[in-house]
């Protein structure tokens, strides 16, 4: 096996087993998973984690379901899940 910290391999260029520490991502180990990746610690495994668009913009202040100007009340904005996460056990953020 040509792979740095690999354990197993199931070719010369592909981990199936990375040693103690190291996370599997795409037939390679790594210390930490790469960007758009979430840490599968029981595994060691990268997998997509959840991505998320932009927010929205703030809307109005409310209190009981009246606008209610700039004080005493609530203004909430959302965004949306642009992608699930691979597994259920890396939730989205709120």
């Amino acid at each position: 096996c040509r792979i740095e910290n690999c354990d197993s391999c199931f070719s010369r260029d592909f981990c199936t087993k990375c040693k103690t520490g190291f996370y599997s991502h795409r037939g390679r180990c790594f210390r930490g998973c790469p960007s758009g990746f979430a840490a599968l610690e029981e595994l060691m495994e990268c997998v997509e984690g959840c991505e998320v668009g932009q927010w929205s913009e703030w809307g109005t202040c409310s209190r009981n379901n009246k606008t209610c100007g700039f004080k005493w009340g609530l203004e909430t904005r959302t965004r949306q899940i642009v992608k699930k996460p691979a597994k259920d056990t890396i939730p989205c953020p709120t």
